[in-house]
């Protein structure tokens, strides 16, 4: 497995490289980059089997049915397998057709305190170009893919679910999904 530094350092140095080409694109189109497919050892298209190949079950995974029944949303914490992304604390799986078509990545407290999401932005402004934004969620599409830059809000314990803790999250989706991801 990749630690967060490692892969943030490998696109950087493809930032580099894309960076030494001139451009004259706008903000609104695509980026010359294409947007990376995989997030945490994980791809796009992959199958739940090859999910479950990465990260080894050590109980069921909870799931729940997206409201318009196309998206079955699958949550992985920590403790539910065994192996998990160094400093994540949740993975969040968007499965269409038994294909992934979403991956959430939410960090722990520690990495979230050291690297908020304006600081994962930068870093990913330097391969893919200024992110468009919008309601505190940074964001970059190449017309196929989507990856987003947010603070995700996580319930500080069950007896206080109306107080949330912030804690830095990163997402790739397929394009189609995202008007309902935001």
């Amino acid at each position: 497995m990749r630690t967060p530094q490692l892969v943030v350092a490998g696109l950087a140095a493809a930032a580099l490289l894309a960076a030494s080409a001139p451009s004259s694109r706008g903000q609104d189109e695509a980026p010359s980059t294409s947007i990376q497919r995989y997030l945490a050892d994980l791809h796009l298209g992959d199958s739940l089997e090859d999910v479950q190949r990465v990260y080894p079950p050590a109980q069921e995974w909870p799931s729940i049915q997206e409201a318009g029944g196309r998206v079955t949303r699958v949550r992985v914490e920590r403790a539910y397998a065994k192996s998990f992304p160094a400093e994540a604390q949740t993975l969040w799986l968007g499965f269409q057709d038994g294909r992934l078509v979403e991956i959430q990545l939410i960090y722990g407290a520690r990495f979230s305190g050291k690297k908020s999401s304006e600081m994962l932005a930068d870093d990913m402004a330097l391969i893919y170009g200024e992110p468009r934004r919008s309601n505190g969620k940074f964001w970059w599409t190449d017309g196929r893919t989507v990856l987003r830059v947010f603070d995700a809000e996580l319930p500080v314990s069950e007896s206080q679910k109306n107080s949330v803790e912030l804690r830095t999250s990163i997402q790739v989706l397929e394009r189609g999904l995202f008007r309902r991801a935001d």
